[in-house]
């Protein structure tokens, strides 16, 4: 578990998780739900997606297992990475104290969603994306 600070301190950014899941989700192709345009603007200064057509924003973590969630994305991103790396099953309790996180539930529900989406389909999106940071760690590195 020593190794889990690892990938934590390489999703150290939060600015550098939102370009990853922001990559990932134009990778898959983000579509208005309102008037199911396929292009769209990236709002950076709202952290959203608005369409071309109709204005309408879509957040960055909707329709993603981080939706209505609070937690850092450095969190899910580690977390994700992590699990599907190393294969090792952690309890949400173990995570807490890893993480720093004053409350069990939200780590507890971040982790059994994480557990409940296959492995290959979080590694495909991960290992999309290719960081520009000079670290001695890389996502391709983590596969």
């Amino acid at each position: 578990m020593n190794e889990f600070k690892v990938y934590y301190n390489f999703f150290d950014e939060e600015e550098f998780c939102v370009q990853i899941l922001k990559n990932i989700r134009q990778q898959q192709g983000v579509v208005c739900k309102k008037c199911e345009n396929e292009t769209h603007y990236w709002k950076n200064d709202k952290k959203k997606f608005e369409c071309k057509k109709c204005n309408y924003r879509t957040s960055l973590k909707k329709d993603t297992i981080m939706e209505n969630s609070n937690l850092p994305l450095q969190y899910w991103l580690s977390v994700i990475v992590y699990l599907n790396t190393t294969g090792e099953n952690i309890s949400a309790l173990n995570l807490q104290k890893k993480l720093g996180h004053n409350r069990y539930e939200p780590i507890w529900l971040m982790l059994k969603k994480i557990k409940k989406i296959s492995k290959t389909d979080l590694l495909n999106q991960i290992s999309i994306i290719e960081h520009g940071k000079n670290n001695n760690l890389s996502l391709k590195k983590l596969k």
